[in-house]
């Protein structure tokens, strides 16, 4: 079989991997640095909502113009724009501007995530989506692993100024491997696949009908998925520091320790999606998530914290590869970056809002703990839409012996 993994290939996940490690330098002090400037954690919520906002506002039209015109542009945006928007962050403590750079900031960094899943289920085998949609996620694990890792550290030895500096300076050297890497990319072409494994396991062609009614159904269990992921982003290092007592230092250990696992297991995960189905996996994902949940808002120390919420990378791991996976079956190779975009804009964004705002709400009302069993609630009802509504083709469930 021919060699899919591209040095192109290989230079869109390298963009990606460093767009992905300057946000996560930022994840786990983010919320401790807004509340150290005095912001409220129902604002706090709200200020992530809006970026969220913003990234639902360009992913679905970033990945349209990676379709359009290529790859090029829209990474770009999202590596130079973006460190110049997190580096303005430190320089106001007004709420009203921070609400306005955190809107940019959401429409800056959305411009990697659409082209780059649209680019690689256009290139990816048919029958091995969930796993290629795995070397993305791995891809990502491991960005955020590293940045991770070390922010917490900076953050309680040097302050939180040199961590916006260092996310900054790593967005804008992957703008520098965009310009030096992508050269000759070109939008891909409204044409069918040359080869297929068999006539019933070809992608659409353009003339064939998208089912909309199932990429719905499928888009609303994203929405449940992700309305926990913008309840864990948001507060976890809020309940971390304010309830269950760990440093900062420990909070950047903890965001590691997930992702490393993330890293470890995504492959096999999206290689047993790919053989036992892409339904299947979301269905267990979302419960597992669901149930990992329940501990993390129950935890009384760091062990335990660390036990519940690598639980719940594994249900986010075997989710997220086999529904993308899932998302680009059904969708036409030339709109791969159309139809992820909306997918990350309209069920992935949508729900890390509502479960950034509504969480904070939910804090400042009823507390912590009942916060994130909210996220437990969500994980469940998303898990009853998968069972009840979502649809795989059999012929697509199994990789050849």
């Amino acid at each position: 079989m021919k060699n899919i993994v591209s040095k192109e290939m290989v230079v869109v996940m390298a963009i990606m991997g460093m767009g992905v490690l300057a946000m996560s330098l930022l994840g786990p002090i983010m919320p401790l640095y807004l509340t150290s400037i005095g912001i409220a954690p129902e604002i706090l919520g709200l200020m992530f909502s809006v970026a969220m906002i913003g990234m639902v506002a360009g992913e679905g039209s970033w990945g349209w113009v990676a379709d359009k015109v290529g790859l090029k542009i829209p990474l770009s945006v999202g590596t130079f724009v973006c460190g110049l928007l997190v580096l303005s962050i430190v320089l106001t403590q007004n709420v009203p501007s921070i609400f306005t750079i955190f809107f940019f900031w959401g429409i800056a960094r959305s411009a990697i995530f659409g082209p780059v899943r649209g680019y690689i289920g256009a290139n990816a085998p048919l029958l091995k989506k969930a796993t290629f949609m795995a070397i993305v996620a791995v891809m990502m694990s491991g960005a955020r692993s590293i940045g991770a890792l070390p922010s917490g550290f900076i953050v309680d030895n040097w302050g939180y100024n040199h961590v916006f500096f260092i996310s900054s300076v790593v967005s804008i050297l992957g703008g520098i491997v965009v310009i030096a890497g992508l050269r000759k990319t070109q939008p891909v072409k409204p044409e069918p696949p040359a080869v297929s494994p068999s006539p019933t396991d070809e992608l659409p062609s353009p003339g064939q009908v998208i089912n909309y009614r199932s990429l719905s159904f499928q888009s609303a269990v994203a929405f449940f998925q992700f309305f926990g992921m913008g309840i864990s982003m948001t507060f976890l290092p809020l309940l971390a520091t304010q309830v269950v007592g760990i440093t900062a230092t420990e909070v950047g250990f903890l965001f590691t320790i997930q992702g490393v696992f993330s890293m470890m297991i995504g492959i096999p995960m999206g290689m047993l999606a790919d053989r036992k189905g892409k339904r299947v996996f979301m269905i267990i994902g979302l419960l597992v998530s669901g149930a990992a949940t329940v501990g993390i808002a129950l935890a009384k120390n760091f062990p335990w914290l660390i036990v519940f919420t690598i639980i719940r990378s594994l249900g986010m791991t075997m989710f997220s590869p086999a529904a993308v996976g899932l998302l680009s079956d059904s969708v036409p190779r030339h709109r791969q970056g159309t139809a992820m975009g909306f997918y990350g804009a309209f069920a992935e964004d949508t729900g890390v809002i509502v479960g950034s705002a509504l969480g904070g709400v939910i804090w400042s009302v009823w507390g912590p703990r009942v916060t994130f069993l909210m996220s437990t609630v969500a994980s469940v009802l998303g898990a009853a839409v998968c069972f009840g509504w979502v649809r795989e083709k059999t012929s697509k469930n199994h990789l050849p012996e």
